[in-house]
């Protein structure tokens, strides 16, 4: 069974939901990061982590993770699906606005 990183941890893919009331589904209030992996290890990881980092900072979208749990949540998403060649998205959402 395929896993996902959301809110703070694995769950299932087919458990994996955002709120109606989400920015994101909303208003577009978001944004997303596409890497690729080989061999277990994401290509130019810190770059895509970096430009994550800011441009949640310039769109003024709360990242309530630092750069390693964001890494570490990848390495588990591998693991966990037994993936060595991928790849990744990461999106991350203004959340609820309500």
């Amino acid at each position: 069974m395929e896993q996902v990183f959301l809110n703070g941890k694995l769950i299932p893919a087919a458990q994996a939901k955002i709120d109606i009331d989400d920015s994101s589904f909303l208003y577009g209030i978001g944004l997303f990061e596409t890497m690729r992996a080989v061999g277990g290890r994401v290509f130019r990881l810190d770059d895509h982590l970096n430009r994550l980092t800011a441009s949640a900072s310039a769109l003024s979208i709360l990242n309530t993770y630092t750069v390693g749990r964001i890494a570490e949540a990848i390495d588990q998403v591998l693991r966990a699906n037994g993936l060595s060649d991928a790849r990744l998205r990461l999106t991350l959402t203004g959340g609820a606005l309500c």
